[in-house]
């Protein structure tokens, strides 16, 4: 290592370790600036489409197919359990022009059905119903509505 020589010694490699961690470090910045801006545009679009979500999710809560005839703010679970996909493509077609969306009614933790399919990225709103479980159990539950573009 240290010699009595006053001359300056250069290894061949010695920039070698030097130039990997620079390209290292770049590489590691790099990502983590894609990310940051991925979770930026997920949020932005977060915020941007769940009002649209919580108007579908209200929309759905009054709907005829879903409630009781004769009270209109109460959700009956055997019409939810009774859709056809023929009236499952009529909601779609009636309140999903800008969206693919589902839906989901459940009472924890006695009853949850999840109606139509999801894509895996979406926005999601929720809005307190009251469901019909029997002609004897009304319990409080929710109402979650996913939407994603279409």
């Amino acid at each position: 290592m240290f010699t009595s020589d006053e001359r300056g010694i250069v290894e061949p490699n010695s920039d070698m370790v030097a130039m990997a961690i620079s390209v290292i470090g770049f590489i590691i910045f790099v990502s983590l600036i894609a990310h940051s801006y991925q979770v930026y545009d997920e949020k932005t679009y977060i915020a941007q489409h769940y009002d649209d979500a919580a108007s579908l999710a209200g929309l759905l809560r009054n709907e005829p197919l879903l409630t009781v005839p004769d009270r209109p703010d109460l959700i009956d679970a055997a019409r939810v359990e009774s859709l056809t996909p023929g009236d499952i493509e009529g909601l779609k077609d009636r309140y999903g022009t800008r969206y693919g969306f589902s839906f989901k009614v459940e009472v924890p933790p006695s009853y949850s059905k999840v109606v139509g399919t999801a894509e895996e990225f979406g926005v999601s709103a929720s809005v307190p119903v009251t469901i019909r479980l029997n002609e004897v159990d009304e319990l409080p539950g929710t109402l979650t509505v996913k939407i994603w573009e279409s």
